[in-house]
């Protein structure tokens, strides 16, 4: 089977997408309220960002707190110097004090107050 370039390239482009792309476990939990996620792929800030992000909109539509960081692990990636992983644990208590935090809220509440007007419309 022949591919012209363009095909080449497109499935070149989308693969370096993917690889540039910090990925992540998602948030685990750890137990006693203690979750911790993982982020790797990306510049020291990009996956710093991304995993408190993570945690902030999971903590945020879980419970409607802030997250309280109880330990944070951030180090260059041993297999490429350019980038970097983080492990964060931390817990859902205390008030929402992140721009992100507070916009994740914003958004919460739109929902429900959507979700309201459509159930008293029936």
């Amino acid at each position: 089977m022949k591919f012209s370039s363009t095909k080449n390239i497109l499935i070149l482009s989308a693969g370096l997408f993917v690889v540039a792309c910090a990925t992540t476990t998602g948030v685990l939990p750890k137990g006693d309220g203690a979750y911790t996620i993982n982020v790797a792929q990306g510049d020291a800030a990009k996956v710093k960002l991304r995993a408190y992000q993570h945690a902030e909109k999971f903590c945020a539509e879980k419970s409607a707190n802030g997250i309280e960081v109880t330990k944070e692990n951030l180090r260059v990636d041993p297999s490429s110097p350019n980038t970097s992983i983080i492990d964060l644990d931390f817990k859902c208590q205390g008030p929402v004090n992140s721009e992100y935090g507070k916009k994740v809220m914003k958004e919460i509440q739109k929902e429900a107050e959507k979700k309201a007007k459509k159930a008293a419309a029936q």
